[in-house]
């Protein structure tokens, strides 16, 4: 390996400034977005939902004010009160998510940038179609995802209170999932390069809560949630498209300069598709431990109208597990003749060296934000009720993340001189700019008979991923929650509970206004762009079987 002449090292700063960084240098961002964003995507969008309690969920969630015994333990532990003798609780929900996705055509601007490339083949992405039902769980304490045998998810859950008669208090315990969700795209599918198989849990395992009846008009509740936190991703990364005309002018202007240099991202005779997959990238992280309390009132100055509020504090969350890089054949060829060709200089601008795998241990720290909700419950006419709740969700701490490497990654070195504020050779702060919102939530109850309640509820979901950073990863913005159900009681210690929900969330993402998705803007955006300058519309459905029931024991 010859060294490094003033010439050569004039053509590896154009390249791995103009060309590489903006093209390359976003890959190294990669693992750090599917992180944070898978995490915080679904967080964000499907809070509540897999919590299944029936009679919530089929009251729109708008609960705070009238909730559900045990489960009280989340949605208001003042609720708790209202528990008599020895309870028991055992909930099964049956769920079926179906995410998807429709990519068109390419914008003009960003069609002509790929003309200047003389590219010969087009983007399978484009004018195609990505849908996927196969779940797939994170499974705590067990590497990896594992794939569900069926088409749907069922989960047993439940929890325990406790009064003692002649007092004021009761105590609980529940086990429930405050977030869950996973997936599996085939190997052709077009969403790949944003999740090929993804898995997420936040399992709450211990929940000791204590509700007090203070006086006839005011209860109390407080309780503390230790909970498990984890996430598994696999997925196909693709260098992106744009911005092209930064890579074509640096082309230009390296076209005289070297007798290796092609055309279409080319160097002594290699190349990378930016319509293929150039790294495989698998990451798995978790934490046993993770503590969160939850305070919450009710008050209830006349028999026909309650008001409540509950408030949960967020939880810090380090999460500790592996990674691993695979590259392609034609990335390790093309960095290898990179190397090879300019010497130390690649080493000395910490470009990649074309080795064909990476693994090593990951550390990843978020929180788990906090949550306020408040609202009424009213007893219009002795069979009539309604409830109606306000909710908020503190998703702006959800700003950046930090992810730590146990050694230097290849990638590192080269997003350390792009964005050296998010990247080092060993960490990454990866931007996010959540949103809090305010969403309102509305239910009915009508009481039947003395045996049997119907329920009804709607609960429009505002996203807090703003329009700008919607993306295909959990293809979740706004979104509707419907529900229905009903309550029937076989004695005064013996209940049972029923629910049929369905959400639906569909959102237009025109090219280049997401700077998660398809932004064509931003030549040396830290985000992660696979599906630059295309169109894209996402919608996501499921369906919520959810029954429980209730005994005195």
């Amino acid at each position: 390996m010859h060294a490094s002449t003033p010439q050569e090292l004039t053509m590896i700063r154009k390249i791995a400034l103009p060309a590489c960084w903006s093209g390359i240098g976003t890959l190294t961002l990669k693992f750090g977005f599917m992180l944070a964003v898978s995490t915080g995507a679904s967080a964000a969008l499907i809070e509540n939902m897999t919590i299944a309690n029936p009679k919530a969920t089929a009251l729109g969630n708008a609960v705070t004010a009238d909730p559900p015994g045990i489960d009280s333990i989340h949605y208001n532990p003042a609720g708790l009160a209202r528990v008599k003798g020895r309870e028991g609780l055992f909930k099964l929900s049956v769920v079926s998510f179906t995410f998807g996705a429709e990519f068109g055509s390419y914008h003009p601007l960003a069609q002509a940038e790929i003309d200047k490339w003389g590219l010969d083949e087009t983007d399978p992405v484009e004018n195609s179609v990505s849908e996927t039902d196969t779940p797939i769980l994170k499974v705590p304490f067990i590497g990896g995802r594992t794939e569900w045998p069926l088409p749907v998810v069922i989960v047993p859950t439940g929890g325990a209170a406790v009064n003692t008669p002649g007092t004021n208090y009761t105590w609980g315990t529940a086990v429930f999932a405050p977030f869950a969700a996973g997936y599996q795209r085939d190997d052709d599918d077009p969403g790949i390069y944003m999740g090929k198989e993804l898995g997420l849990t936040r399992l709450t395992y211990f929940a000791p809560t204590i509700g007090f009846k203070l006086n006839d008009e005011w209860s109390l509740g407080v309780g503390v949630h230790f909970s498990y936190m984890g996430m598994s991703a696999l997925t196909d990364l693709r260098l992106m498209l744009l911005p092209l005309g930064i890579i074509n002018t640096a082309l230009d202007l390296l076209e005289d300069d070297s007798d290796c240099l092609g055309g279409a991202f080319e160097f002594c005779g290699n190349s990378i598709s930016p319509f293929e997959s150039a790294i495989l990238m698998d990451v798995d992280v978790e934490t046993g431990l993770s503590v969160s309390a939850t305070f919450g009132a009710l008050w209830e100055p006349e028999p026909w109208f309650t008001w409540g509020f509950v408030y949960q504090t967020e939880a810090a969350n380090h999460m500790k597990g592996s990674y691993r890089f695979s590259y392609s054949q034609d990335w390790q060829n093309l960095f290898a003749s990179i190397n090879q060709e300019l010497g130390p200089v690649t080493r000395l601008l910490g470009l990649p060296t074309g080795i064909p795998e990476q693994t090593g241990d990951a550390t990843v720290n978020l929180k788990y934000p906090s949550h306020f909700a408040t609202g009424i419950s009213v007893q219009v006419t002795p069979r009539w009720k309604v409830n109606l709740d306000a909710k908020w969700t503190d998703w702006e701490v959800w700003d950046g993340f930090l992810i730590e490497f146990d050694n230097p990654f290849e990638l590192g070195g080269l997003g350390s001189l792009i964005v050296p504020e998010y990247v080092t050779k060993t960490s990454l702060i990866i931007p996010r700019h959540y949103e809090s919102v305010w969403n309102i939530a509305m239910g009915v109850e009508y009481q039947y008979s003395d045996r049997l309640a119907l329920r009804a509820g709607w609960e429009p979901r505002k996203s807090s991923v703003p329009d700008d950073k919607l993306d295909v990863l959990l293809p979740m913005g706004e979104a509707d929650l419907y529900a229905v159900g009903f309550g029937y009681k076989f004695s005064h210690d013996m209940e049972i509970d029923f629910t049929l929900g369905y959400f639906i969330s569909q959102n237009d993402i025109p090219a280049g206004t997401s700077t998660n998705s398809n932004d064509m803007t931003q030549p040396t955006s830290a985000w992660y762009n696979p599906y630059t300058g295309l169109d894209i519309k996402t919608e996501t459905s499921a369906i919520l079987l959810e029954s429980s029931f209730t005994w005195q024991f």
